[in-house]
């Protein structure tokens, strides 16, 4: 037993002796190790081309090499700093709305800065994050492209800069979830599932003039046979100066017409002399069918400008290159598909529902969409077709 105990004592005694070795040579990543410094130098005087700011990150390094003790900290901060952007994006698009709150944790970038620099492969490290967004390498390879003086262009040298990093953004919320992604000027919509491509589609979005709001938010629910609730400012704009003309235009139309205290009015036969844009104290519903505005499918998520996507009786416009038509929802050319993607695991409601008859039901059935799935609706003047290939599209909101 004593041999035993012996032996035990001594293999304990080799694993602490070794994890002291270990411990005693990884005390600093950088300092005592000039290449590592020199690779990570080398990196940041190279930020341009890879459409980060050298700026960001120069002066803190110069101050972080003569940090005396402190030295390696500061200079790991730098790295992870340089390696974040790459990872992540040094900017995030502009939202009008962020309801989905994103974990940014696709990487984790100090332990990938611990791995390549022990194996003095840091200088890999840009192409590892390459690696996972094809995206991005290629806008860096238009970027080089626009920024050499045969084919100078400025103007998309810097929407490519931008796009660089809100792609590398994208990349990382791809990588752990399931997304939904409309992109207004392209006016098309991806959705994906863990970085995984799951189906295109053409979209109608808003008029130049009724505008689609940008945002981030979380898919609630999928409506079959949906009403259409008519925003105020369509009755006001459009639904009264046809009424005023033609009374019977609610009724003709399928609309009903609701007071406030949510019963139904005639207005084909009322006194309507004193309604007007600024005086009509009713709501708005059409019923649901085939022609109802929305089709026959929406898919609701948070937004304070109550736009949703939806399915649009006008299949016609989706032929159209430009497909800017909306009040500001999105019309989707393949609504159904989109809709089985999202109830994939409570695919009863919707695979019995009859798309072709809808005459059926009177009423709309609500679905709750038990997948977390996010949408973003963003708006990018660099996007790619349906083969992959980079493209330019038109600031059709002249945003800046």
């Amino acid at each position: 037993m004593r041999i035993i105990f012996t032996i035990l004592l001594l293999v304990s005694l080799s694993i602490q002796s070794h994890a002291q070795v270990e411990n005693s040579n990884s005390k600093t990543l950088f300092v005592g190790y000039p290449d590592r410094i020199q690779t990570l130098d080398s990196l940041i005087k190279s930020s341009q081309s890879l459409a980060l700011n050298k700026g960001d990150y120069e002066d803190a390094f110069q101050k972080a090499i003569s940090g005396g003790e402190q030295a390696d900290s500061l200079i790991q901060k730098v790295a992870y700093h340089f390696f974040n952007d790459l990872a992540n994006g040094n900017s995030v698009p502009k939202l009008q709305y962020e309801g989905a709150k994103f974990d940014m944790n696709a990487y984790d970038v100090n332990s990938l800065i611990q791995e390549y620099a022990l194996q003095n492969k840091l200088a890999s490290l840009p192409q590892y994050f390459l690696s996972n967004s094809r995206e991005v390498a290629v806008i860096l390879d238009s970027l080089h492209f626009y920024k050499d003086a045969a084919h100078l262009n400025n103007n998309k040298a810097v929407l490519l800069e931008k796009a660089a990093n809100e792609f590398r953004w994208l990349s990382a919320i791809k990588r752990n979830n399931k997304i939904i992604l409309v992109n207004i000027p392209s006016a098309t919509l991806n959705a994906y599932d863990s970085n995984k491509l799951i189906m295109s589609m053409r979209v109608v979005v808003g008029k130049s003039w009724t505008q689609t709001n940008t945002l981030s938010s979380v898919v609630k629910q999928v409506v079959l046979n949906p009403y259409w609730h008519v925003p105020g400012s369509i009755i006001r704009n459009e639904m009264i100066p046809k009424f005023k003309s033609d009374p019977a235009y609610f009724s003709k139309h399928n609309y009903t017409v609701i007071d406030g205290a949510g019963k139904v009015v005639d207005l084909s036969t009322a006194n309507t002399s004193g309604y007007s844009e600024s005086n009509f104290p009713f709501s708005i519903r059409q019923g649901t069918g085939s022609y109802n505005s929305l089709g026959l499918l929406k898919i609701e998520f948070d937004s304070p400008s109550a736009i949703y996507l939806h399915d649009s009786p006008e299949k016609q416009l989706f032929k159209n290159a430009s497909r800017f038509y909306s009040h500001g929802c999105v019309r989707l050319e393949k609504p159904i598909d989109i809709g089985k993607w999202l109830l994939r695991d409570n695919t009863k409601q919707i695979d019995s529902f009859d798309f072709k008859h809808p005459e059926k039901y009177s009423k709309p059935q609500y679905i709750t969409v038990k997948i977390p799935t996010q949408v973003i609706i963003w708006y990018s003047l660099v996007d790619f077709d349906n083969t992959g290939a980079l493209k330019f599209f038109k600031n059709i909101y002249n945003k800046k």
